[in-house]
């Protein structure tokens, strides 16, 4: 077994920093890609700027504003797009499911004519520039904003476009989807399943497991991927799940 797969981020989570685009979009506002997560239970952790996070769920569109050190924890379904007016906001992201956002589970909210065909969906989701990644979300925010205006129109139109935005957004998912229960059986799954065995250690009086004990130091990196919202520096390596970055203590 190698050194990066002793040692995991904490209940198989993903922590990623990131500096949030400060360019317009096609409404002005300067920001990130409004998206979705299908599994994933994700957390914005401020660590300087201000800003505002815009969201729409079943209960129709909201604003909530960030500021130095507060924390926005939402649920998946959140379709969410991050506002950066000021252009210096800088977050810790922490997200459920270690793997997961980087296999498909983030959806952009994209009008129906990228999400209707597969072929499309998946060339308007690739991007390999900056200038791609900004291209993505305006198409992206277009589609965000057809969402908040159709909840303008009345709760129940707005949610009727919502779910059917949900369901495309399963569907063009599908082909993923074996590959996100594998990903999930080795990493949250697994991580649940170690510490019930650790208990029924210590209730059988065993501590040879903490015998064992490791630590890494991951030291700070550069903001050199660009990501949905901003520009990424990971602490993981999307494709081992092997933390990146490691310092041995």
């Amino acid at each position: 077994m190698s050194e990066n797969t002793l040692l995991r981020m904490p209940g198989a989570t993903l922590m990623t920093r990131l500096k949030v685009y400060d360019t317009a979009a096609p409404d002005g506002q300067r920001g990130g890609t409004p998206h979705v997560h299908l599994l994933c239970t994700e957390m914005y952790f401020v660590l300087s700027g201000t800003g505002f996070v815009e969201m729409i769920d079943a209960d129709g569109f909201s604003r909530v504003a960030l500021g130095p050190h507060s924390a926005l924890l939402f649920s998946p379904g959140t379709v969410h797009r991050l506002i950066n007016p000021d252009g210096d906001l800088e977050l810790l992201v922490i997200m459920a499911n270690s793997g997961l956002p980087e296999r498909g589970d983030n959806v952009v909210c994209f009008t129906s004519e990228w999400l209707t065909d597969q072929a499309r969906y998946e060339a308007a989701m690739q991007v390999d520039s900056v200038t791609g990644a900004y291209r993505r979300r305006d198409r992206g925010v277009l589609g965000f904003l057809e969402l908040k205006e159709a909840f303008g129109q009345g709760l129940e139109n707005g949610r009727t476009a919502l779910k059917q935005f949900y369901q495309l957004a399963a569907k063009r998912t599908e082909i993923r989807q074996a590959q996100w229960a594998e990903i999930v059986a080795d990493g949250s799954l697994k991580a649940a399943q170690q510490t019930q065995q650790q208990l029924q250690f210590l209730a059988n009086g065993r501590v040879d497991y903490l015998m064992t004990a490791k630590q890494h130091l991951i030291q700070p990196g550069t903001y050199n991927t660009p990501g949905f919202c901003g520009h990424l520096n990971r602490y993981f390596d999307p494709a081992t799940l092997a933390l990146e970055g490691i310092k041995k203590r």
